[in-house]
C-alpha cells in the first residue's frame, strides 16, 4: 500500500502534476532565494535539489554517494527529478568515477591473476603491456561505449514512439545508470551482478526522464543488447568450431 506521504511515482497524474509543482513553484521569489533551481525536485513534500552535480556547500563525495544510492536503489524517483536538459560534462564525470575506478581494479585482478607474467613469455614483447594498455585506453573505451549505447537506444526509442526528450536525455541516464557497475571491482560476480543491475536501472531510469511506458523502455534496452549477446555468441561458436576443425583426428 503507498505511503500517502510519498506518493506513488507511477499513479495517475502524479508525475505531471509533480513537474507542474516544480513550475508552479520556480516561479515563488522565496523558492529561488531559498537556492533551488531548475534541478529541484518534490520529494515527500519537501524540496530536494538533484544531486549531481554538487550544488551549494554539499561536498563531491556527500554529492557522489547521493547520486550512487539515488540512481541504483530508487532509479525511478531519481530520474524523475533528473533536469530535462543540461550539460553532459557532470554525467560525463561522473560516469568516469565509475568506470575508471573499475578498469584499474580489472588491471589489478588481472595482475594478480600473473596474467601480465604469462604474456611476458609470449613471442611479442607489446603483449606483456596489453592489460596496462587497455587502463590507460579505458576512458576512451567508455566515451565510446556510452554515445554508441546511448545512440541505439535513443534511436530505437524514438521508433518506438517512447522519446519525450532528445538523444543528450538519453545519454546522460546511461552516464548515472551505469553507477550498479562499480561491482565490477569483484572479479567475476561482481561484473555480472553489476551488468544486470545497470540494465534495470537503465530501463528504469529511460522510462522516467522520457515519460515513456515500461514496455517502450525495456524494448529500446533489450533489443539491441540480445543482438549484440547473439553475435557474440555466433563469434564464441565459429572459434570453437573451427578450434575442433584444427584437432588432428
Amino acid at each position: 500500500m503507498p505511503d500517502a506521504q510519498y506518493p506513488d511515482p507511477d499513479s495517475p497524474g502524479e508525475r505531471d502534476s509533480q513537474r507542474a509543482r516544480n513550475e508552479h513553484n520556480r516561479d515563488i521569489p522565496e523558492y529561488r532565494a531559498a537556492g533551488h533551481d531548475d534541478r529541484t525536485y518534490m520529494a515527500g513534500g519537501a524540496a530536494s535539489p538533484f544531486p549531481w552535480p554538487p550544488a551549494g556547500t554539499d561536498s563531491a563525495a556527500e554529492a557522489w554517494g547521493r547520486t550512487w544510492a539515488g540512481a541504483s536503489l530508487a532509479p525511478r524517483r531519481f530520474f524523475a527529478s533528473m533536469p530535462e536538459s543540461g550539460s553532459l560534462g557532470p554525467a560525463l564525470l561522473y560516469y568516469f568515477s565509475i568506470g575508471i575506478p573499475v578498469a584499474g581494479a580489472q588491471l589489478f585482478w588481472t595482475m594478480v591473476r600473473g596474467g601480465a607474467d604469462e604474456a611476458a613469455t609470449t613471442a611479442d614483447g607489446l603483449t606483456a603491456w596489453g592489460p596496462l594498455v587497455e587502463f590507460l585506453i579505458s576512458p576512451i573505451y567508455l566515451v565510446i561505449s556510452l554515445f554508441l549505447s546511448a545512440g541505439v537506444v535513443h534511436l530505437l526509442l524514438k521508433l518506438f514512439g517512447g522519446a519525450g526528450g532528445g538523444y543528450d536525455r538519453t545519454t546522460r541516464v546511461f552516464a548515472f545508470a551505469y553507477s550498479p557497475q562499480i561491482l565490477g571491482i569483484i572479479p567475476w560476480a561482481g561484473t555480472i551482478v553489476g551488468f544486470v543491475w545497470m540494465v534495470v536501472v537503465a530501463i528504469a531510469g529511460l522510462r522516467e526522464a522520457h515519460q515513456t511506458t515500461l514496455g517502450r523502455a525495456a524494448a529500446a534496452v533489450i533489443i539491441p543488447l540480445m543482438i549484440a549477446l547473439a553475435f557474440v555468441a555466433v563469434a564464441e561458436l565459429i572459434v570453437r568450431t573451427g578450434g575442433l576443425l584444427d584437432m588432428p583426428i
